[in-house]
């Protein structure tokens, strides 16, 4: 699911780019905030569990791993996005936008591709410093990467 979430928010953010569609960053940012807030009500775990999965599309590839540095990552990207968002909408500075735009997209490609969440590392890193809490998680790490 979390492949699945990181591939739309990539699509998202580049059609966003692309087209130079605003709104789309701003609903991109809308559900990475709902799905770090309340994951139960993520709009990506809706469409993958309901839609994806049904559908015989992908199936789960269950990873043992604490998901609060995933929540913690989805709401740096969506802090990046919504902010986009207010730059875009009401400013002239509309480079700036973009530009937090493409790093959530990078960023997401990164997750996607070679398996690193640099929003997890950052939480993990801010634990360490005893700034965010511990986690929880007590299993051995499984690299993901290709």
């Amino acid at each position: 699911m979390l492949k699945f979430s990181q591939s739309c928010v990539l699509v998202l953010a580049a059609l966003s780019f692309l087209f130079n569609l605003p709104i789309l960053v701003l609903i991109t940012g809308l559900a990475l905030a709902l799905s770090a807030a309340v994951p139960a009500a993520s709009p990506f775990k809706f469409i993958y569990r309901q839609i994806v999965v049904r559908a015989g599309l992908l199936k789960p590839r269950i990873v043992e791993d604490d998901p609060a540095p995933h929540r913690f990552a989805q709401g740096i990207g969506a802090t990046f996005l919504l902010v986009a968002s207010i730059v875009l909408f009401f400013t002239p500075a509309t480079i700036v936008g973009w530009i937090l735009t493409v790093i959530v997209f990078l960023l997401a490609a990164i997750n996607v591709f070679v398996g690193f969440c640099a929003g997890c590392f950052v939480y993990y890193y801010l634990g360490r410093w005893g700034l965010m809490p511990r986690v929880r998680y007590d299993g051995g790490f499984r690299w993901r990467g290709i």
